[in-house]
Protein backbone atom coordinates (compact mmCIF):
# COMPACT_ATOMS: atom_id res chain seq x y z
CA UNK A 1 0.00 0.00 0.00
CA UNK A 2 1.53 3.33 -1.62
CA UNK A 3 1.62 6.53 1.52
CA UNK A 4 -0.78 9.11 1.68
CA UNK A 5 1.97 11.55 -0.26
CA UNK A 6 3.34 9.50 -2.35
CA UNK A 7 -0.29 8.85 -4.02
CA UNK A 8 -0.97 12.39 -3.98
CA UNK A 9 2.28 12.88 -6.02
CA UNK A 10 1.75 9.30 -7.95
CA UNK A 11 -2.60 11.09 -8.69
CA UNK A 12 -1.00 13.73 -10.84
CA UNK A 13 0.62 11.23 -13.10
CA UNK A 14 -2.35 9.30 -13.37
CA UNK A 15 -4.12 11.76 -14.52
CA UNK A 16 -1.88 12.93 -17.42
CA UNK A 17 -1.43 8.84 -18.01
CA UNK A 18 -5.87 9.03 -18.39
CA UNK A 19 -5.90 12.86 -20.85
CA UNK A 20 -2.89 11.38 -22.58
CA UNK A 21 -5.14 8.04 -23.93
CA UNK A 22 -8.77 9.78 -23.63
CA UNK A 23 -7.19 12.15 -26.67
CA UNK A 24 -6.96 9.15 -28.73
CA UNK A 25 -10.38 6.65 -27.90
CA UNK A 26 -13.03 7.24 -25.51
CA UNK A 27 -11.72 5.27 -21.99
CA UNK A 28 -13.63 3.73 -19.19
CA UNK A 29 -12.78 2.75 -15.87
CA UNK A 30 -11.96 -0.87 -15.42
CA UNK A 31 -9.63 -0.36 -19.21
CA UNK A 32 -8.13 2.43 -17.22
CA UNK A 33 -7.23 0.34 -14.53
CA UNK A 34 -6.14 -2.48 -16.16
CA UNK A 35 -3.78 -0.08 -18.20
CA UNK A 36 -2.33 1.88 -15.14
CA UNK A 37 -1.83 -1.62 -13.61
CA UNK A 38 0.15 -2.30 -17.06
CA UNK A 39 2.85 0.39 -16.01
CA UNK A 40 2.61 -0.76 -12.46
CA UNK A 41 0.04 1.52 -11.08
CA UNK A 42 -2.16 -0.22 -9.29
CA UNK A 43 -4.95 1.44 -8.34
CA UNK A 44 -8.54 0.68 -6.67
CA UNK A 45 -11.64 1.24 -8.75
CA UNK A 46 -12.16 4.27 -4.80
CA UNK A 47 -9.26 6.01 -6.15
CA UNK A 48 -10.06 5.93 -10.25
CA UNK A 49 -13.52 7.04 -9.97
CA UNK A 50 -13.35 9.97 -8.14
CA UNK A 51 -10.34 10.84 -9.90
CA UNK A 52 -12.78 10.99 -13.10
CA UNK A 53 -15.27 12.99 -11.05
CA UNK A 54 -12.73 15.70 -10.57
CA UNK A 55 -11.60 15.29 -14.18
CA UNK A 56 -15.20 15.78 -15.41
CA UNK A 57 -16.20 18.37 -12.85
CA UNK A 58 -12.77 20.57 -14.06
CA UNK A 59 -13.71 20.64 -17.67
CA UNK A 60 -10.67 18.07 -18.88
CA UNK A 61 -13.15 14.68 -19.49
CA UNK A 62 -16.81 14.74 -20.66
CA UNK A 63 -18.87 11.64 -21.00
CA UNK A 64 -19.78 9.84 -24.20
CA UNK A 65 -23.45 8.05 -24.12
CA UNK A 66 -25.92 7.78 -21.51
CA UNK A 67 -25.30 5.08 -19.13
CA UNK A 68 -28.33 2.56 -18.52
CA UNK A 69 -27.84 2.05 -14.62
CA UNK A 70 -25.45 4.15 -12.13
CA UNK A 71 -22.94 0.43 -12.69
CA UNK A 72 -22.86 0.89 -16.59
CA UNK A 73 -20.20 1.80 -18.24
CA UNK A 74 -19.53 4.98 -18.73
CA UNK A 75 -16.86 6.37 -21.26
CA UNK A 76 -15.33 9.32 -20.86
CA UNK A 77 -13.16 11.51 -23.79
CA UNK A 78 -11.31 14.38 -23.43
CA UNK A 79 -12.60 17.87 -24.33
CA UNK A 80 -10.92 21.03 -25.42
CA UNK A 81 -9.49 23.00 -22.10
CA UNK A 82 -8.52 18.69 -21.81
CA UNK A 83 -6.70 18.86 -24.60
CA UNK A 84 -5.17 22.69 -24.33
CA UNK A 85 -3.50 21.03 -20.40
CA UNK A 86 -2.21 17.92 -21.79
CA UNK A 87 -0.31 19.81 -24.11
CA UNK A 88 1.23 22.31 -21.78
CA UNK A 89 1.59 19.16 -19.52
CA UNK A 90 3.38 17.11 -22.04
CA UNK A 91 5.98 20.39 -22.50
CA UNK A 92 6.49 20.35 -18.70
CA UNK A 93 6.72 16.44 -18.42
CA UNK A 94 9.20 16.72 -21.32
CA UNK A 95 11.90 19.23 -19.54
CA UNK A 96 11.08 17.54 -16.43
CA UNK A 97 12.49 14.31 -17.90
CA UNK A 98 15.58 16.06 -19.32
CA UNK A 99 16.18 17.45 -15.95
CA UNK A 100 15.29 14.65 -13.77
CA UNK A 101 15.93 11.53 -15.61
CA UNK A 102 18.86 12.70 -18.26
CA UNK A 103 20.71 14.83 -15.58
CA UNK A 104 20.79 17.69 -18.20
CA UNK A 105 21.58 21.10 -16.72
CA UNK A 106 18.23 23.28 -15.52
CA UNK A 107 17.37 26.11 -17.84
CA UNK A 108 17.44 28.00 -14.15
CA UNK A 109 20.12 27.48 -12.15
CA UNK A 110 19.95 27.75 -8.06
CA UNK A 111 21.99 31.17 -8.36
CA UNK A 112 20.22 32.66 -10.66
CA UNK A 113 17.70 35.47 -10.12
CA UNK A 114 13.90 34.38 -10.49
CA UNK A 115 10.99 36.77 -11.40
CA UNK A 116 8.97 37.42 -8.14
CA UNK A 117 5.92 35.58 -7.96
CA UNK A 118 2.72 37.57 -8.72
CA UNK A 119 1.05 38.49 -5.36
CA UNK A 120 -2.40 37.70 -4.88
CA UNK A 121 -5.39 40.50 -4.88
CA UNK A 122 -5.90 41.61 -1.94
CA UNK A 123 -9.40 40.85 -0.27
CA UNK A 124 -12.08 43.95 -1.37
CA UNK A 125 -13.63 45.96 1.79
CA UNK A 126 -10.69 45.99 4.15
CA UNK A 127 -7.75 48.80 2.90
CA UNK A 128 -4.30 47.49 4.08
CA UNK A 129 -3.01 48.88 6.92
CA UNK A 130 -0.34 52.09 6.13
CA UNK A 131 3.27 51.10 7.37
CA UNK A 132 3.15 53.31 10.36
CA UNK A 133 -0.04 51.20 11.70
CA UNK A 134 1.55 48.15 11.39
CA UNK A 135 2.59 46.78 15.17
CA UNK A 136 6.42 46.30 15.45
CA UNK A 137 7.87 43.47 17.35
CA UNK A 138 9.82 44.66 19.97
Amino acid sequence: MISAVDREIRLGIWKIHILHHAASRPVWGRWLLEELAEHGHVLSPGTLYPALLRMEVNGWLERTGDAAHARARQSFRITAAGRQLLEALRREVHELHQEVVLGRASRHPPDAPRPAAPRPPRPRGRPAPAPSARKRRP
